[in-house]
């Protein structure tokens, strides 16, 4: 038995070991697995990373390289250049640029290139780090205006054109002078932005100045805000005289402008980004139409207007109300005549109301014709004999006729003030009315006549009747002497006498009127008893009058008693 057991034992075969699933897998294969997860995972980000293909075209490729210049904002990358072609005629070069997914959408027309190398200008160095790095181009995305896919490089640095650093604006003037890229913007003497660009608009009629203004400055900046050139060394002959004044020397090589907001409109809501401002010439141009309400009028003029030339003041007693805006000369050819147009702006809200004010342009019209009815005239008057300069002075001379020179062949259809002559002109006019006067004189005739006089006078002189006259005057004159002598040597010592003699018999007549005088107390006695005799003798012709029969019979008894 236990051999068959043996044998049984031996006989049976022993069951193989069975593994199922990744039992059967050794941990050597996780390594390429974990490869390829990552690769895919590498290949699916570059793909969803990897942005649009633009071209980029600039004049010059200096220090850029295909596969190895970055295209950067803010220091990060956000492209590479892919490949570096000229153009088809040769006269640029094009750049074929690999963006990022992140900037698609800030590809628009407005979006700027430019390349960043080691500059030396006006502005200063920039761009130092490049000489380690190696150039790159530079990117200002914007979501406004229109997706591209070509664009145009800058070949000068730019500023970044708006977001949390600052706001962009657009400037816009009739000619450039002397301002550039790069130009600051002043506020009180301040740098606060640059001047990005200048170009002419689309109408080529006007110059296009972008600008840029850094926070928080940029908030300071309205719609009534007000620019202007303030580039240079200004030097000002106007009505007032001449003044010169200067900004930074960076103003003065590269050109400057200046900004202000008007008073009483610091705490409007600031202006939105590209809001276009009109750049002027000066500062006194650009303050003066800051006052609100103005209103444009036409006047015109016969005589000379030498002297008067646009930004001359319009004033009112001595208080500037507006701006002389054109000077022109105007031919009427019906008439034969010449007329200067000059063309004003008034700013009525300089002066203060009192009572209802006007709110509507009506009612301001009705308040200027209500003046004209009173008086309001016109007239040029100058400011500065040693600059010649004139201005346009208005006041009320209700006396004087009002006066339109102007009809429908001009004004642009301008409401007409009436003018007065110039004090000048009525000056020469009384000179030339005087000299036709003078020359109606008969001047020959009259100097004839003077001419017969003076020879007559200088024959009487030169008469011998003459001289014999004044020999006679002269022995007149020695006798006349003589006499004098003698009245000092005989009558003078007579007449002293008598006048001490005189003197003598006034001072008795003092002694005897004195009151103490005995005279005059015997004189006084026999005054009175002459006003008794004289009051008893008009006693007696009453009592004659009364009883006149008594010279022959006396007086009677009872009348006695």
């Amino acid at each position: 038995m236990s051999d068959d057991n043996q044998n049984r034992g031996q006989s049976e075969p022993q069951k193989p070991e069975i593994r199922r699933g990744l039992q059967n897998l050794s941990l050597i294969w996780l390594v390429p697995l974990v490869a390829v997860v990552i690769g895919g995972w590498l290949l699916w980000r570059e793909v969803a990373s990897k942005g649009p293909e633009i071209t980029v075209t600039f004049q010059s490729a200096e220090g850029l390289t295909a596969g190895k210049t970055a295209v950067r904002y803010r220091d990060v990358d956000v492209g590479l250049v892919k490949e570096i072609n000229l153009s088809d005629d040769f006269s640029n070069v094009v750049l074929v640029l690999q963006m990022n997914a992140t900037v698609e959408d800030y590809l628009t027309d407005k979006t700027r290139f430019w390349v960043v190398r080691p500059r030396v200008s006006s502005r200063g160095i920039s761009g130092l780090e490049t000489i380690v790095t190696g150039a790159y181009i530079e990117i200002v995305p914007s979501k406004e205006g229109k997706p591209a896919k070509e664009f145009v490089g800058s070949e000068e640095p730019q500023l970044i054109a708006d977001g949390s650093d600052g706001t962009r604006f657009v400037l816009t003037a009739n000619e450039l002078g002397s301002i550039s890229s790069g130009a600051p913007i002043l506020l009180h003497g301040v740098s606060v932005g640059e001047v990005l660009d200048t170009s002419l608009d689309a109408a080529a009629q006007k110059v296009s100045i972008p600008i840029f203004i850094k926070a928080p400055y940029d908030k300071l900046v309205t719609n009534d805000s007000r620019f202007w050139d303030s580039s240079g060394v200004s030097v000002d002959l106007n009505a007032q005289g001449v003044s010169i004044h200067a900004q930074s020397i960076r103003s003065v090589i590269q050109g400057g402008i200046n900004f202000m907001t008007p008073p009483g409109n610091e705490t409007a809501a600031p202006a939105k980004s590209n809001t276009v401002f009109t750049l002027y010439q000066n500062r006194k141009q650009a303050e003066s139409l800051v006052q609100g309400y103005t209103q444009k009028f036409i006047l015109y003029f016969e005589g000379s207007v030498r002297g008067l030339s646009a930004d001359a003041p319009v004033e009112f007693r001595g208080i500037r109300v507006g701006t002389v805006d054109s000077v022109n000369l105007e031919y009427l050819s019906d008439k034969g005549i010449f007329r200067a147009p000059v063309e004003i702006t008034v700013e009525p809200e300089r002066i203060q109301t009192v009572g209802a004010k006007p709110k509507s342009a009506a009612e301001y019209k009705a308040v200027l014709d209500q003046l004209i009815e009173h008086g309001l005239r016109a007239r040029l008057k100058t400011s500065s004999f040693l600059t010649g300069q004139l201005y346009v002075d208005m006041d009320m001379y209700p006396l004087a006729p009002a006066r339109y020179l102007g009809d429908d062949t001009g004004g642009n259809g301008l409401q007409e003030l009436p003018t007065l002559p110039n004090q000048i002109d009525e000056i020469t006019d009384s000179l030339q009315s005087l000299l036709a006067k003078v020359e109606t004189v008969p001047i020959e005739q009259i100097g004839m006549r003077v001419l017969g006089t003076v020879e007559g006078m200088e024959n009487l002189v030169t008469s011998p009747e003459l001289k014999q006259s004044i020999k006679s005057i002269q022995q007149a004159s020695d006798g006349i002497n003589q006499l004098v002598s003698h009245l000092d040597a005989s009558v003078l010592p007579a007449t002293e006498q008598a006048l001490d003699e005189a003197r003598k018999t006034l001072t008795d007549l003092r002694d005897m009127t004195a009151p103490n005088s005995p005279v005059r107390y015997n004189l006084e006695e026999s005054l009175k008893e002459i006003s008794t005799a004289a009051r008893s003798v008009r006693t007696l012709a009453d009592y004659l009058e009364q009883n006149p029969n008594a010279l022959i019979l006396g007086k009677s008894g009872n009348q006695e008693e």
